[in-house]
């Protein structure tokens, strides 16, 4: 309910005429989770309430300064190592009083619903996946949506869209793509304000990340009929099982073939590099098939111990360790080899690594065994960890591999899409 009130705010000021922040004077907004610099602040909180504090904890807040709503809170505080009165100021926080990294999401939600989009949109979830598309598709608009989305609030954002379409429609073609959005009713809002608009909706996640607890024939269902509404006008997914399930195009992730050339150097810098995020806190063994790879490798060339690059991090520290996608294609412009290790399931699909790998012309050390059943598998080219034996290692790196066909690579070089 709250953050369907402040979805009406929202909707409320733009009716006004009126984007502008909370004063940032007056307004100043406290982060208790995260990290404790301004570089871990989540961009969407920073865009619409400026003034962010980060690095509190709930010791900084007295209980009563609390419950009188004194303090204005983003993000939710970590219950490890909580004393009794900490658990209560938690509890309070949690139950009482506003979120605004939450709030901060849902004008998000607003402002790509109501205000007019560019010819080429793209809305996704996630800075990162943000930074990725925007080089990789140059000529779409690529903007963040926020994951704050929830079934009533969206229902609401449908309503306000209904009684003001004349006030918000825009009559511009084009073409829109949404990520990852599984809700109806906030793509029944969008197609009511931007009938001229081309509406995909893709998944460049598996469905049971982006639709967790639903059931596959039923979100099919949902899909078909939105399509057959006219309320999206295809589905895709980058997962060619997903695609299967749901009975929509497979079409697997790409980049620009244009920028890996101009990332690509001549000089090697890094033996191989491999930047990603441990599957949760608790769980830091993604790179434990690597370790035995590194280890042999060092055995058989001992001067590229140096010259490994592993920089893996923790899901809560994405905003403040992370490396910019531009920076990272640097580094593996000028690296030997690539690692690509799944994070979550081994029958993920196809991450970007793998594109980036094939357009640069790079060798692939991996432990996503569905590769060996892809168009681009060569073993000339691919060290598939759990298939190949580790003794095969020595003749993969002194090796030469085999070029990639100019028809396989047109595949995944999004300027062909």
């Amino acid at each position: 309910m709250m953050l369907a009130w402040q979805a009406f705010i929202r909707w409320k000021s733009l009716l006004a005429g009126s984007a502008r922040f909370p004063d940032r004077d007056r307004f100043r907004v406290y982060r208790v989770s995260g990290g404790s610099t301004q570089q871990d602040v989540p961009p969407l909180l920073k865009k619409y309430f400026p003034d962010v504090e980060p690095g509190r904890s709930l010791k900084d807040f007295s209980l009563t300064g609390l419950l009188s709503g004194r303090y204005r809170l983003a993000g939710r505080p970590d219950k490890r190592n909580l004393s009794f009165f900490g658990k209560v100021k938690r509890f309070v926080v949690r139950h009482f009083l506003t979120d605004y990294e939450q709030v901060a999401g849902i004008f998000n939600l607003v402002d790509s619903v109501f205000l007019p989009s560019r010819e080429k949109s793209w809305f996704t979830p996630g800075i990162h996946v943000v930074e990725m598309f925007r080089v990789h598709l140059p000529e779409f608009s690529v903007r963040e949506i926020s994951e704050y989305s929830h079934a009533f609030t969206n229902r609401v954002i449908w309503l306000l869209a209904l009684f003001s379409r004349r006030r918000f429609m825009e009559r511009e073609k084009g073409m829109t793509v949404f990520c990852n959005v599984t809700d109806p009713y906030l793509l029944k809002a969008y197609r009511l304000l931007h009938p001229g608009k081309t509406v995909c909706l893709r998944f460049h996640d598996m469905l049971e990340q982006v639709a967790a607890g639903k059931n596959p024939d039923a979100l099919r269902k949902k899909l078909h009929d939105l399509i057959g509404r006219k309320v999206i006008d295809r589905a895709e997914s980058y997962h060619e099982a997903d695609a299967r399930r749901l009975d929509i195009t497979f079409r697997p992730n790409a980049v620009n073939g244009r920028v890996m050339e101009a990332v690509d150097s001549p000089a090697r810098h890094y033996f191989y590099v491999f930047v990603g995020m441990y599957r949760s806190d608790g769980d830091r063994s993604r790179l434990d098939g690597l370790a035995e790879i590194r280890e042999r490798a060092v055995r058989l060339f001992p001067s590229v111990a140096g010259y490994i690059r592993e920089h893996v991090i923790l899901s809560g520290q994405r905003f403040g360790n992370r490396i910019p996608y531009p920076a990272y294609l640097e580094m593996i412009g000028r690296s030997e080899i690539m690692v690509d290790m799944y994070r979550i399931d081994p029958g993920e699909g196809l991450s970007f690594r793998i594109p980036e790998a094939l357009l640069l012309g790079r060798k692939v050390i991996t432990n996503r065994l569905m590769v060996l059943d892809c168009d681009f598998y060569d073993p000339s080219r691919f060290f598939v960890i759990g298939h190949d034996s580790p003794g095969r290692l020595e003749a993969f790196l002194k090796g030469d591999f085999r070029p990639l066909s100019p028809e396989i690579r047109k595949r995944y070089d999004s300027r062909e899409w």
